[in-house]
């Protein structure tokens, strides 16, 4: 563990939970920040893995020669998305605020993890991306973040584990990929694996999380040195019940290793609330059912959240980027009942 990152405390537990309730946060009209491409464009990026494997990512940046802090923000999922999809996430409301905030904001993507969910490709590519950036002349390469939802956050969680970063910040990430308890030794339903044949391990996962997969998981959170938040929705969700498996197995284990973290819940809110930003359309029907009418404020409030954390541990300070490059537009509510 590296002083420069990591308060020596044990570890910090907090749940921010401080709301009024669903009806307040819905009272109010959330706006998102929409910010010039003129002025930022949307830049694809090439980081190359060790391997020789050529990625893919889309960066923004405040205008300006920097250096600037960096966020990036890891998709969910355990595939390869398009181009297009990068493209889109640079645009949503969450990574706008990061770059209306003046952060670098780059979303890549990597190779996919559905034929063997162990593989170690993934991690590579994002690996990859970090060392990209780090020798960019426009990024303080000590305030570099690694983010993420679900399989996102997971692969953010195993970069901090590899290289050094300033924070991490996993939404509800899929821990069970870097616990070892996804494999390709775990049935299938179709051709390749999906999120959904994983359900049964999450959850159940104490069951098959063995003393052997405990000692590997302990020995990779060790590793991480610098700070982690933690953001989820209701622990007790059903429909995907992967903060069930965090409660089990990974916030357990970052207390036993002595990792300093924290978690904030958010009321209501379902999977990748806050990385999917104001998209009801990112919600799958077969997972979930349509997103409650608090969602934007939530997705607000958390963004709030993770700004406040990250600026605690980034050495080149964020600063908000000219108001005239952005206009404001509404964040929808939620799709029809």
């Amino acid at each position: 563990m590296t002083e420069s990152c990591l308060d020596r405390r044990a570890f910090v537990f907090t749940v921010i939970g401080g709301l009024k309730g669903a009806q307040a946060w819905a009272q109010s009209v959330i706006t998102r920040p929409v910010v010039s491409e003129q002025a930022c464009p949307l830049e694809i990026i090439h980081p190359t893995a060790n391997d020789g494997h050529r990625g893919i990512a889309v960066l923004r940046k405040p205008p300006g020669a920097g250096p600037f802090p960096t966020m990036i923000w890891f998709h969910s999922g355990i595939v390869t998305s398009p181009l297009t999809r990068l493209e889109a996430t640079a645009r949503d409301a969450t990574p706008s605020r990061f770059l209306a905030a003046g952060y670098v904001l780059v979303a890549p993507t990597y190779r996919s993890r559905d034929v063997d969910p162990q593989t170690p490709d993934s991690v590579e590519d994002a690996l990859a991306i970090v060392e990209y950036l780090r020798n960019s002349s426009f990024v303080d390469r000590r305030s570099l973040i690694v983010a993420g939802c679900s399989g996102g956050g997971d692969l953010a969680l195993q970069v901090a584990a590899r290289t050094r970063v300033c924070a991490v910040v996993a939404e509800e990430p899929a821990s069970l990929l870097m616990s070892g308890v996804f494999t390709k030794d775990v049935p299938k339903k179709g051709a390749r694996y999906t999120p959904e044949d994983s359900l049964f391990l999450l959850e159940d996962g104490r069951r098959y999380y063995t003393a052997e997969l405990q000692k590997a998981f302990r020995a990779k959170l060790k590793s991480i040195g610098c700070p982690i938040l933690i953001v989820q929705g209701d622990v007790d969700r059903r429909e995907l019940p992967i903060n069930r498996f965090n409660a089990d197995v990974l916030v357990p284990e970052l207390r036993a290793t002595g990792r300093h973290f924290a978690v904030s819940t958010y009321p209501e809110q379902q999977h990748c609330f806050c990385a999917s930003s104001g998209d009801p359309g990112r919600f799958p029907p077969r997972l979930f059912s349509p997103p409650p009418e608090s969602w934007p404020a939530a997705a607000l409030k958390a963004f709030n959240d993770i700004d406040a954390f990250c600026r605690r541990y980034v050495r080149a300070m964020p600063k908000p980027i000219d108001a005239h490059l952005i206009t404001r537009e509404p964040v929808r509510q939620a799709v029809p009942r």
